[in-house]
C-alpha cells in the first residue's frame, strides 16, 4: 500500500503538475488561436460560429487559469529550481534561462490582456479591442518558444512534433485570414465604385 501511494505522489509532484499545466495551457492557447482565426473563415456553417466563439472564450479563459497554476506552482518547488514570486512575474529577474523564462512571463501578460480585453469589449470599443488581440500572435509564439526553450519535454520527439504542428497551423491559419481580408476589402472597394 505504501508504495501505491509513494508512486501516486511522484506522479502528482509539483514537477509534474507544472509540466502538465504549461503543456494544457499550451494546447488550450492553440485552440484558443485555432477558433478565433477559423471563426471568421468561410469553411464552417454560419450556426457553428456560436459554438466556435464560445470555444475561442472558453479556451482562453482556461488557458489563462493553467498558465498561472504553471507559474504559481514552480514556486512551490524546490527540487528543480528556486524560483520567487518575483522570479515568476517579472522578468529578466534570473540569472538561468533568462531570456527563456521571460517570454513565458510576456506570454501570460499577453493571454491576460488578451481575455481582459474581450471581457471589456464594450468598455473599450471594437478598435481598441482589435488592436490589442493583434498581440495573439506575438503571445502565442512566446509561448512556444517559452515551452521549446524551457520545457523538460522538449526533446521527446512528441513534443517537437507537437511544436512543429501547432505553430505551422496557426502560421497557415494566419495567411488564411490575411487572404480573405484583403479579399473582402477588395470586393467591398468594388462594390462601392458600382
Amino acid at each position: 500500500m505504501y508504495e501505491w501511494l509513494s508512486s501516486f505522489g511522484d506522479l502528482f509532484s509539483i514537477w509534474n503538475v507544472t509540466r502538465a499545466a504549461a503543456i494544457t495551457s499550451y494546447l488550450l492557447l492553440f485552440i484558443s488561436m485555432l477558433t478565433g482565426l477559423t471563426f471568421k473563415l468561410p469553411i464552417f456553417p454560419k450556426k457553428m460560429q456560436k459554438i466556435i466563439l464560445n470555444t475561442h472564450e472558453a479556451t482562453g479563459w482556461f488557458g489563462l487559469l493553467f498558465g498561472m497554476v504553471h507559474g504559481l506552482v514552480l514556486v512551490f518547488d524546490t527540487e528543480y529550481t528556486s524560483y520567487t514570486i518575483f522570479n515568476i512575474l517579472i522578468p529578466f529577474t534570473v540569472e538561468h534561462n533568462a531570456i527563456s523564462l521571460s517570454l513565458g512571463i510576456f506570454a501570460f501578460y499577453g493571454f491576460l490582456l488578451l481575455v481582459l480585453s474581450t471581457d471589456l469589449l464594450k468598455k473599450l470599443g471594437k478598435r481598441v479591442w482589435k488592436a490589442i488581440h493583434f498581440l495573439a500572435f506575438p503571445t502565442f509564439f512566446a509561448a512556444l518558444f517559452h515551452g521549446l526553450l524551457m520545457g523538460t519535454d522538449s526533446q521527446t520527439t512528441w513534443m517537437v512534433i507537437l511544436y512543429i504542428f501547432t505553430g505551422a497551423s496557426v502560421l497557415i491559419l494566419t495567411v488564411l485570414r490575411i487572404v480573405q481580408a484583403s479579399q473582402l476589402k477588395k470586393k467591398q472597394i468594388i462594390e462601392k465604385k458600382a
